[in-house]
């Protein structure tokens, strides 16, 4: 029920989120020169900004910065550190003039929210003509999530309401009257996350004691330095093949209002 998911959105979440997006600054970089394909300048929404960290890393820049942000907390976080206009409260609810903005933004937020739909028909509004949505989902089409099911880490359940693929994605924004102008699963992988998922859910079943993977503690250099080497060989092949094949862990997306 949507009055008992507050349960799911405490505190530590917000702050875990937070600190990931603003340790985050090579990901806002690629996320930015994308953009910067199709617009360089102007007001800029995003949708879901957190703590603020995209909106951050423009700056001092040609924009103009806005956003939404349902935490208030959160919000007034997003307001100090980068002078932003942030609305405090569910984007349902957010109410900006027609043709406000030439460029609207939202990473890992889509999934989360009730009337995805209405969002699209917003964002349509609030676009001025030639202006840009740029959305970044889980991909539920991954050859990930197709290999580890119901445990795959970007289902994230009961948080995320709605999953995504490419097609999906595409006609509910045609849905709303937006065209697309790029549809890619860049690199990335879920796999380690995926994996401690699964065994934490067979040790369960199995009644052995086991530390579940989030309390873990922070793992010693060995295991760093064999993780680090998994990463740069197998796991960078792995990634780049499925960004190929279409079939990364994510969607990025790019819609244009005409």
């Amino acid at each position: 029920m949507r009055e008992e998911m507050g349960r799911y959105y405490g505190p530590e979440y917000h702050r875990a989120v937070g600190n990931a997006g603003e340790s985050s600054n090579k990901r806002w970089k690629r996320q930015l020169q994308v953009i910067s394909k199709y617009k360089t300048g102007g007001s800029i929404l995003d949708i879901g900004c957190s703590s603020g960290a995209f909106l951050g890393h423009l700056k001092g820049g040609p924009w103009n910065l806005f956003g939404i942000e349902p935490s208030l907390p959160t919000a007034e976080r997003a307001r100090a550190l980068t002078g932003a206009q942030v609305f405090a409260g569910d984007v349902e609810d957010a109410v900006f003039p027609p043709n406000s903005f030439d460029v609207v933004t939202c990473s890992d937020v889509m999934e989360h929210l009730y009337e995805p739909r209405d969002v699209f028909r917003n964002v349509t509004k609030w676009l001025k003509p030639g202006g840009i949505f740029y959305v970044f989902v889980p991909n539920i089409k991954s050859w990930e999530a197709r290999a580890f099911r119901s445990y795959w880490y970007g289902l994230d359940l009961p948080r995320h309401l709605h999953h995504y693929s490419a097609e999906s994605l595409t006609g509910l924004a045609m849905s709303a009257g937006l065209r697309e102008v790029r549809m890619v699963t860049p690199p990335g992988r879920y796999i380690e996350q995926s994996t401690w998922i699964l065994l934490d859910d067979l040790a369960h079943k199995a009644g052995v004691k086991w530390t579940p993977s989030e309390l873990n503690p922070e793992p010693g250099i060995a295991w760093k330095l064999l993780r680090k080497a998994q990463r740069i060989t197998i796991g960078s092949l792995y990634s780049s093949a499925a960004s190929y094949c279409g079939a990364g862990p994510s969607l990025q997306a790019v819609f244009q209002k005409d």
